[in-house]
């Protein structure tokens, strides 16, 4: 049986990675391993409960050769629901640039977007019933 999933973003740089997350959404670092450099070949991140992994490129194609490639482009989006959309929205307007303003979808969700240190879409939205 499923229990949950974890995402984990492979990213150029974990350590610039790590700072985005901790600085701009509040995520607070769990663990991380050094690589054989300066910095880290993997770091997991949490805030509340959304657990978030992030992996260096070359030790990530490592451990998946079929993921190969040279340069990160990101090819996923992270949709992130949230309790508190118009807060975030306010906090993360004054302090980093939108992809996408707050606006109303067709499946009738207020949502926005940014995008993170490395090209990932975060969109935030916010479940609100009728």
């Amino acid at each position: 049986m499923f229990k949950s999933m974890v995402t984990n973003l492979m990213v150029e740089d974990v350590k610039e990675t790590i700072d985005f997350y901790e600085d701009v959404l509040g995520f607070t670092l769990i663990t991380s391993v050094p690589n054989k450099k300066d910095g880290f070949q993997f770091a997991i991140m949490s805030k509340d409960e959304f657990n978030l992994m992030v992996q260096e490129r070359t030790n990530f194609i490592e451990e998946y050769p079929s993921l190969g490639i040279e340069k990160v482009q990101p090819s996923v989006s992270l949709y992130i629901q949230v309790d508190n959309l118009e807060e975030l929205y306010l906090e993360l307007k004054s302090k980093h640039k939108l992809l996408l303003d707050m606006h109303t979808t067709f499946y009738g969700l207020k949502e926005f977007a940014i995008v993170d240190n490395s090209g990932y879409v975060l969109t935030f939205t916010e479940f609100i019933a009728n």
